[in-house]
């Protein structure tokens, strides 16, 4: 056909011509696949040697081997991000343009749906190496223009910072980037197949003999990067279907007049597949496994006569998060209800960071000792996890800590697999510490209160300074130095919180042993009943606040009617008055607070009021004894709980339940002061970073036309500015020495955390590495998670995905969530109960949900997913269970 572009039948014929080094492992495996009489699109390959005829061009700095060596070291991201830059622009070897204009005039005249141009790197898709998901496809490509738009766009997703990490790591020291240009399938329903499940201890995933099958309607790139919420199916090795989850689909993606374009579905619940499909993807896999008996990852296409391969690959080498390794029980169950979703560059350079010496001095206060290597907290996929294996083997220096224990109040699973891992840990160093770490923890366990005084009065200094001050007028240098010292106290507010933590955490497991001797099924439930209705909880206040303003609002109508407008985004529309001042009061104290306070790009509450005026909305309509009923009910339940006790127990045990459950009461009440701390010092960084990214936009303004594109085509991330895409020490460094190639960086970035974005949540607990898929909770009536909050209660679900949707709420309704970090506890005080796939009876939200007395079960996997709106549930605090009745 051409100087370049070889057909793919061509290198069928051919003996000898699939060498992934010389078309990639992609292309490599398509012709296996072909050799093999297998239904493939038709397809060319442009072989690895025309990147690297055009890597000649490129700086010597920027060729992949240089970026694979410098993967590991500070200068690595800003080459990755200049090479790409470069290669995105890059001239083309001689011919190959003329090549791509009479594939188009050739191939493309017979694809209605244009061609995708898909990654054929040389090391993809082999036996210890996958790069799954890290390298680009385009699809619906169409015009010659376009198709050469497309190759220089796969070339440059070779250098990410991602892949080129990932490569480094399984020891790959050059790599070239063949593509295929592939006619892409009139499909009506598309998607990926494992044809063995992943692994079993992943919970919601079936055996190892079962197929599973995502798929959706239309094109097949949606379901496989998550984008859409497919059918799931679960399929034995005989083509019978053992389970199926058949989503919503109101818009499906296809390719019309040209372009990848999403349409309304005529018929929303039915099935993608049909049973001739199903039976032709269990043939499918039946093949595969005889010819190469492993696991395979199969993308398929299914038009209206047959149902089409467009990639596979064994089911290798998807690699481990860093740290970890085949048997890591990696969990974000708790450190995911403070920072759920993906963060953004600049939050994780401070929150990893913080978490992992956190963790540290934490264990190192314990007397355990804590391994350099060891990786407490992990980034998988943009979401921060942790590493509960190397976690578990520091904790089990201490004698008596039962890692399942450890793992339960945390909301994790996998507790007995930990505790053998954690089987023959030495406790001798432990035990020769153990004099001096007693008396350190017992001197700090008695000035703590003293400590939690000491800091907030100088914390609340610092926030007033920061308050008072202008950084405007500070120079570049200032801004860095402001920066730096605001870090430092968010450590400094990191370590008194965590001294408050874990007395709360020694305190709870105390008191549950101690009730174990009286009631052994029941001293969970125990322990939370009696530390139940615990006064002045900080986190618990927004919630009263809002309910206050609510009540100010009912006794001024015209403040009232305005406040019910949809419409209203500020409080300026707001009649002057009592409503108004006492709003204007709240954003004054809580307007640090957020829902993902964590993530640094999130803007706060007082920056944009929307989201505190739904919450308003729906306290609105609860009645205006709520607050003080409820509270007061959260009491009243634990001081009965202690009547029914006491009489169970001696004096002497009588005594030391009392002082237990009081100073329980007391750690959880300042650790949630030391919380309220920790998002106030957030906020204060968040408005140094913002005045850091106004001063990067006037000295690079490339970087305000990305922002500005991103605006005007209504992108979500048009919210995230420059400087959240930097780490903080690149942000300072910018500061102190002003640098104009940002940009090429920044963008490198933005598309990164725009894929992570589209990727769908990985479990919540995983061993090893992230499966590919998570089933949904099997079809049954009772879901099981963890009590968090005592009470049994009934009412119509409210699932809520979003926080513009908070104001749908209605009194009486059991919210459903992902998860509740404290921006979500306001809405406690309407509903009526609370389920959230991610939390422990620790976290802060649990801790609210207690103290106002709403029946709360958290660590319900795929929850929002297994609820749909209106199931009428009944939510049992007690034992941890929510039941759909209807």
């Amino acid at each position: 056909m051409s100087a370049w572009l070889v057909p793919l039948e061509a290198i069928v014929r051919k003996r000898g011509g699939d060498d992934p080094r010389t078309i990639g492992g992609k292309a490599a495996r398509l012709v296996w696949l072909k050799r093999h009489g297998f239904d493939v699109p038709e397809a060319v390959v442009l072989p690895a040697e025309a990147f690297g005829r055009a890597a000649r061009d490129l700086p010597a700095s920027c060729e992949p081997r240089a970026l694979l060596r410098a993967s590991t070291n500070r200068a690595g991201s800003m080459r990755a991000a200049e090479a790409r830059q470069r290669i995105l622009a890059i001239s083309f070897p001689e011919g190959l343009l003329a090549d791509l204009d009479a594939l188009w005039a050739t191939v493309g005249a017979r694809s209605p749906w244009g061609l995708a141009v898909r990654s054929s790197a040389t090391c993809e898709d082999g036996a210890l190496v996958s790069m799954a998901g890290l390298a680009d496809t385009v699809l619906g490509v169409r015009g010659p223009s376009e198709l050469a738009d497309a190759v220089r766009q796969v070339w440059a997703s070779l250098a990410s910072e991602r892949a080129l990490a990932y490569l480094a790591a399984h020891g790959v020291r050059d790599v070239g980037m063949g593509v295929v240009l592939q006619r892409m399938v009139q499909a009506r329903a598309a998607g990926v197949m494992f044809t063995r499940a992943p692994d079993a201890r992943a919970r919601g995933v079936g055996g190892a003999d079962e197929r599973i099958v995502n798929v959706g309607l239309g094109l097949g790139a949606p379901v496989v990067n998550g984008v859409t919420t497919p059918d799931v199916l679960r399929i034995d090795s005989r083509g019978r279907l053992v389970e199926v989850a058949i989503a919503h689909k109101a818009r499906a993606t296809v390719v019309r007049e040209g372009r990848v374009q999403e349409v309304d579905v005529e018929a929303p619940d039915m099935p993608a597949l049909g049973r001739e499909q199903i039976a032709q993807l269990t043939a499918i896999a039946a093949r595969l496994e005889k010819l190469e008996p492993v696991g395979w990852d199969v993308e398929f296409a299914c038009d209206e006569e047959r149902t089409w391969i467009v990639q596979a690959r064994r089911d290798t080498g998807r690699g481990f998060p860093a740290g970890g390794n085949a048997e890591t029980v990696w969990s974000n169950v708790n450190v995911g209800e403070a920072l759920p979703g993906v963060a953004t560059p600049f939050t994780w350079s401070v929150a990893g960071a913080f978490s992992e010496a956190g963790f540290r001095r934490a264990f190192a206060a314990l007397g355990c000792r804590v391994p350099r290597n060891a990786r407490l907290v992990g980034n998988v996929h943009g979401r921060i996890y942790l590493n509960l294996t190397h976690f578990m083997r520091i904790a089990a220096q201490v004698p008596f800590l039962d890692p399942r224990t450890l793992v339960e109040l945390g909301g994790g699973w996998g507790g007995d697999e930990l505790a053998t891992q954690v089987q023959g840990i030495s406790r001798r160093g432990f035990y020769l510490r153990l004099p001096l770490t007693a008396s350190r923890l017992l001197r700090e366990q008695l000035k703590l209160d003293d400590e939690v005084a000491v800091f907030d009065a100088f914390a609340d200094k610092q926030w007033r300074a920061q308050s008072a001050l202008d950084l405007a007028i500070l120079p570049d240098e200032g801004v860095a130095r402001r920066l730096r010292d605001i870090q430092a106290l968010l450590e400094r507010t990191g370590n008194v919180m965590l001294t408050c933590a874990s007395s709360t955490l020694g305190t709870h497991i105390t008191l549950k042993a101690m009730l174990e001797r009286v009631a052994p099924a029941d001293a969970e439930h125990l322990t939370q009943s009696l530390t139940s209705g615990i006064r002045n909880v900080e986190s618990a206040r927004p919630g009263i606040g809002i309910m206050h303003v609510a009540a100010l609002a009912r006794r001024e109508p015209e403040a009232r009617i305005v406040i019910e407008s949809e419409s209203i985004e500020g409080l300026d529309a707001i009649p002057e008055g009592p409503t108004r001042r006492a709003l204007q009061s709240f954003l004054e104290r809580y307007g640090d607070r957020a829902v993902r306070e964590a993530e640094l790009s999130t803007p706060r509450w007082k920056e944009d009021a929307r989201p505190v005026l739904r919450m308003l909305r729906a306290a609105l309509r609860t009645d205006a004894e709520t607050v003080d009923g409820t509270v007061a009910r959260a009491k009243a339940q634990a001081t009965a709980e202690m009547a029914r006790l006491l009489p169970r127990l001696n004096i002497i045990e009588q005594t030391i339940v009392r002082h237990l459950v009081a100073r329980a009461q007391r750690a959880a009440r300042l650790r949630e002061r030391m919380r309220s701390w920790v998002t106030r010092v957030l906020g204060m960084l968040r408005e140094a970073a913002l005045d850091a990214d106004r001063r990067l936009l006037r000295g690079d303004p490339e970087l305000g036309a990305d922002w500005s594109a991103l605006a005007a085509s209504g992108s979500e991330l048009a919210n995230v500015r420059s400087a959240f895409f930097l780490t903080i020490d690149e942000l300072v460094a910018a500061l102190r020495a002003p640098r104009a190639d940002l940009a090429p960086l920044v963008r490198a970035r933005r598309a990164e955390f725009a894929r992570d974005l589209a990727r769908p949540d990985p479990p919540a607990t995983f061993v090893g590495a992230p499966p590919p898929i998570v089933l949904p909770p099997s079809g049954g009536a009772v879901l099981r998670g963890l009590p968090a909050s005592p009470g049994i209660v009934e009412g119509r679900a409210r699932v809520i995905l979003r926080e513009d949707e908070m104001d749908a709420l209605q009194p009486g309704e059991i919210l459903v969530v992902h998860t509740t970090d404290v921006g979500w506890t306001p809405l406690f005080l309407v509903a009526a109960g609370v389920v959230s796939e991610l939390g422990g009876p620790l976290s802060h939200a649990a801790v609210v949900a207690r103290e106002f007395g709403v029946p709360s079960v958290v660590n319900v996997m795929g929850a929002t997913r297994a609820i749909r709106p209106g199931d009428v549930l009944r939510v049992d605090g007690d034992r941890g269970t929510v039941e759909r009745i209807r």
